[in-house]
């Protein structure tokens, strides 16, 4: 294999040189292509997929060897002949643009990144890859056997107890009025996503290769971790496949840590906590961004430029359509796979959105509650001098804003993009951009219709659990307009009373707190008008760069196996 800096001595064009940090690392093992790819390393840690052609050219360059030589060498190892001219034009047109082979004066070629959608920005290095080798010799019995089968076993357990049983209604309720307990929840949070990272790194290890440094960066407003496990791309399909599911696994146990830190303390937002690192886990498994779930599809089927492939895999579903190149070179079963993974996960994504979508107006107007409470709260604290307590209150503040923020930025760069792509699309297409039109606005009008203000907008009550078959029944409701909050279950809840309006009436702040009552059952009148309303104790993430696609012989990177954003 070519070992490769450019020699201190000007290069001559026909001696081609590999370009500094440039590395050549063989097939991909596992493989899903009928004809497998060979793949090569930049120096920015960009992963290209090569030919077997283009690698072997790039395997057989050295200081020593002119063209000729080259071509007689490659013409050996090909099985077919290769001419010098043959070798120069792979060198000029394909290799040196793709950043493998340096430029003829002996030059370092620039290298284009892509600047995705939902990329990390301004990553720095942390934790240095000697660190993180001693980390995953910790955490490496983790990925026993025995402890992966009785980790999920448990969680499993538990999860059906939290979901079904338990419900989340009251953790959200809690931590969303009181932020002092959404700050501690948003700090298991970001901890959580730190060992996530772990999790990726020891699994690289545990399979053989040597995982990189730890880091940070900006992803869209929140701070989020990478680990750079480029190395994995030498293991095989087993290997790889636990690397990728390594962050995920270890959400799992963090699960279990925080579920018995929950039995010891009966504290119901570690329940939050839960609820988050389940959602963070279902972020991950999505497969249209570079998540986890990117990479264990890439990794199962053996297809490192998946996203090239998605829209040719479906479109060959279509009866009629020729099948697409990027379709007919991969094996059978690999296109099986990608095409089952889209089929299931295209509708789970599509009832999450909507439940979110049909529940949004109480988990908004508990936000707003929430909000007005801690300003009225701050404006105390700054008339009391208490610099501690002003603080305190800013901090609370941003816990509630920043979140919203951050998503209300994330939907409109997505829904930017997404517009400009279909602009492009169907720009010379006016039937297909019309029918897109009118589906996009049927759509915007079916929201409409669900978050219009009609009396929805009531926060989270004490007693309310939201298990997911209590959300589900909102769909039952959605020609009422409000499924969050129909007129028969707001006058159970005793109108669901914001808690602003409570505290600031001394005469209705001294009544008890509404009995909740189930879905459909008659609510008891409360007997005592003593008992004084209290404060409930059961209240409570690297994206990769796109891949570049070049023509001919080379295709789409796989990306810099930097581990994707966590937050």
């Amino acid at each position: 294999m070519g070992e490769g800096t450019p020699s201190a001595a000007p290069a001559r064009s026909d001696v081609p040189l590999l370009a500094a940090g440039a590395e050549l690392i063989g097939e991909y093992q596992g493989s899903g292509f009928k004809e497998p790819p060979y793949l090569a390393r930049r120096a920015d840690g960009q992963i290209i997929q090569l030919s077997r052609l283009l690698y072997l050219v790039a395997d057989e360059v050295d200081v020593e060897r002119d063209l000729a030589q080259i071509a007689e060498r490659v013409s050996e190892r090909f099985g077919r002949t290769v001419s010098a001219d043959n070798v120069g034009y792979l060198v000029e047109e394909k290799l040196r643009p793709l950043g493998v082979l340096a430029a003829a004066d002996g030059s370092s070629p620039p290298l284009d990144k892509s600047d995705p959608l939902l990329a990390l920005r301004f990553r720095t290095a942390v934790i240095p890859q000697g660190v993180v080798a001693a980390i995953t010799t910790v955490f490496g019995p983790l990925f026993l056997p025995l402890v992966v089968v009785t980790v999920l076993a448990a969680v499993a357990v538990f999860d059906v107890w939290l979901f079904f049983v338990q419900g989340l209604g009251q953790a959200t309720r809690q931590a969303l009025y009181d932020p002092a307990t959404l700050v501690l929840v948003l700090g298991l949070v970001v901890a959580s996503a730190a060992f996530h990272e772990c999790g990726h790194a020891t699994g690289c290890r545990y399979g053989g290769a040597d995982p990189g440094v730890m880091g940070v960066g900006l992803y869209i407003i929140w701070p989020a971790f990478y680990t750079n496990v480029t190395d994995s791309y030498r293991l095989g399909k087993a290997g790889r496949l636990r690397t990728d599911l390594g962050g995920i696994y270890f959400n799992l146990i963090f699960v279990l840590a925080t579920a018995g830190a929950y039995a010891l303390t009966r504290f119901e937002p570690l329940l939050l906590v839960i609820l988050v690192q389940h959602l963070e886990i279902l972020r991950h498994f999505f497969p249209f961004v570079r998540l986890d779930g990117y990479y264990i599809v890439s990794d199962l089927t053996g297809v490192p430029d998946l996203f090239a492939r998605m829209k040719p895999i479906l479109r060959s579903l279509l009866p009629g359509r020729e099948l697409d190149s990027r379709v007919t070179e991969l094996k059978t079963w690999a296109r099986a796979v990608v095409t089952l993974w889209v089929l299931l996960v295209v509708p789970l994504l599509a009832f999450n959105v909507a439940l979110i979508l049909i529940h949004l107006p109480r988990i908004l107007a508990t936000t707003y509650d929430s909000l007005l409470l801690q300003l009225d709260r701050l404006s105390q604290a700054f008339s009391g001098g208490g610099i501690l307590a002003v603080v305190v209150g800013v901090v609370q503040l941003l816990a509630l804003v920043l979140p919203v923020a951050g998503l209300a930025l994330m939907f409109w760069r997505i829904g930017k993009r997404l517009t400009l792509a279909v602009a492009r699309a169907t720009s010379e297409r006016p039937l297909a951009r019309r029918g897109l039109a009118a589906g996009a606005a049927a759509a915007a009008a079916a929201a409409l219709f669900v978050l219009w203000p009609n009396g929805d907008y009531r926060p989270l009550q004490e007693g309310e659990r939201y298990t997911v078959q209590e959300a589900a029944r909102g769909f039952r409701h959605l020609p009422s307009g409000r499924p969050a909050l129909t007129a028969e279950r707001e006058q159970e809840l005793g109108g669901a009373p914001f808690r602003t309006g409570l505290e600031a009436d001394p005469e209705r702040g001294d009544q008890p707190t509404p009995t909740v009552t189930p879905t459909g059952a008659t609510p008891t009148p409360s007997l005592t008008e003593t008992e004084t309303k209290t404060h409930m104790e059961s209240e409570e993430t690297e994206t990769l760069p796109e891949a570049t696609e070049t023509p001919g012989e080379a295709t789409e990177t796989p990306g810099e196996a930097t581990e994707a954003p966590t937050f």
